[in-house]
């Protein structure tokens, strides 16, 4: 009898179910991004739970590199063999990530914080390795869709406004959110 590990499982559901690229908070994403440039200039942007790689791809169709300046590392728990290859992908966890604290301007999780066992951990990583006024972006499917719930790779259902108080608590600040049932959140370390 062969025991899956929740690394297959994620694989194997990607695989199935083409993961990849499930922005559907497109927009909010390019209004956050720009506010974020137009502020800091250049950008150093950490995805966490990136799998495929096809973030660079928006990035570079919305941000192109004449006309913005930006850096990227992707991180996932696996590597895809069918991943993009034109940016630096890292296996790792996001409960423990290794960088060293103040290194990004934005982290973005786009459909992955439900996929991560302590989240709370995650989140506290993701706010140590931001600089003071950086931020983060999360997407994620609402506990009321019933695909928060038919997933077996979810640990956790999520919702914007206890996301949103999680954060603030963890001391972010300047929350947004925008509800649906697939939602966004952005929170910033002061």
């Amino acid at each position: 009898m062969s025991c899956r590990t929740w690394k297959d499982m994620m694989v194997e559901e990607g695989s199935r179910h083409f993961w990849g690229f499930l922005l559907i908070r497109r927009e909010e994403l390019k209004r956050f991004l720009q506010r974020m440039f137009e502020r800091r200039g250049h950008l150093e942007i950490l995805e966490v739970g990136c799998y495929k790689g096809m973030l660079v791809g928006w990035l570079l169709e919305n941000f192109p590199k004449d006309k913005y300046s930006w850096g990227y590392i992707g991180v996932d728990i696996v590597e895809p063999p069918d991943r993009r290859k034109d940016y630096q992908h890292l296996i790792m966890n996001a409960e423990a990530l290794e960088f060293p604290a103040n290194r990004f301007d934005v982290v973005i999780m786009v459909e992955t914080l439900e996929h991560v066992v302590d989240y709370v951990r995650a989140l506290r990583e993701v706010y140590r390795v931001l600089r003071p006024g950086g931020c983060i972006f999360i997407q994620s499917v609402a506990c009321n869709d019933p695909a928060a719930t038919s997933d077996p790779t979810h640990f956790h259902v999520l919702h914007p406004k206890t996301l949103s108080n999680l954060l603030r608590w963890l001391g972010y600040t300047d929350i947004e959110t925008y509800e649906g049932s697939n939602f966004a959140v952005i929170a910033c370390r002061p």
